[in-house]
């Protein structure tokens, strides 16, 4: 697919992996839609920096976990836009949990965040892909999601990415020739919230990947891009990872 003039969504991309797909896309010639579902002014901002390099693009709030906005955010870029052609579903949060204690609703928080955000925002963006004759949805899991992976710290977050994967591979049999559906599984992307952890943890983390430093966002926005262009991969999960899921 040549995506110069397609139509692109990004949920969650006022920040990181999201804010560097949209502004990569928006490079290539892509209209982009960025979202956020708090952040609105650091979306804005995305904005800004997409239209200075003459980029196209608008800012839809909305919180994809939630059913009604989802279906919101797809069909306000349709009447904007004039059409959908590559959801790209980053939106989602982690939340560290005691196994032991915790709780029903912190699970359903990051279920929500994770996972139904994805199955939502899926469902009503293939409801017009399959009629207009096709597109891509290409979603973010996670190596934790992985089944040699995980992290007991966070098993909900774990558990969602696996989801998505599941997800993902059953999406494309579903949909397929129509709607090609791929995911990403980063590795340790360097987040400004990691800059909180301690020099020792960060060591550890960094320790974990073959390549002995962090992914850069730009570097899975760079995935996500060679995705939304193959045109003959789908059901795949693409491990962008810096070697840690050699082990």
């Amino acid at each position: 697919m040549n995506i110069k003039n397609k139509v692109v969504i990004v949920t969650g991309s006022s920040s990181g992996i999201g804010e560097a797909t949209a502004y990569l896309f928006a490079k290539e010639g892509a209209k982009v839609v960025v979202n956020s579902k708090s952040n609105v002014d650091r979306g804005k901002k995305v904005i800004e920096k997409i239209k200075k390099i003459g980029g196209k693009a608008i800012y839809i709030n909305a919180d994809v976990s939630d059913p009604s906005q989802s279906e919101s955010l797809i069909s306000e870029t349709i009447k904007k836009f004039g059409g959908l052609d590559i959801l790209i579903n980053n939106a989602g949060g982690y939340e560290g949990q005691d196994f032991l204690t915790a709780s029903k609703e912190s699970w359903l928080r990051v279920f929500n965040n994770n996972l139904f955000s994805t199955i939502h925002c899926s469902q009503y963006a293939a409801a017009y892909m399959l009629k207009k004759g096709g597109g891509k949805i290409l979603n973010t899991a996670s190596v934790y999601g992985l089944g040699h992976t995980g992290d007991p710290t966070g098993m909900a977050y774990s558990t969602s990415k696996a989801a998505i994967i599941s997800l993902t591979k059953n999406l494309a049999k579903l949909w397929s020739p129509k709607i090609l559906v791929n995911a990403i599984a980063p590795g340790y992307v360097h987040l400004p919230r990691y800059d909180t952890f301690s020099k020792e943890v960060q060591k550890n983390m960094i320790a974990e990947m073959r390549l002995g430093r962090w992914i850069k966002p730009d570097e899975i926005a760079e995935a996500f891009l060679y995705l939304a262009k193959a045109d003959a991969v789908t059901g795949e999960v693409l491990n962008v990872d810096g070697g840690f899921t050699l082990k």
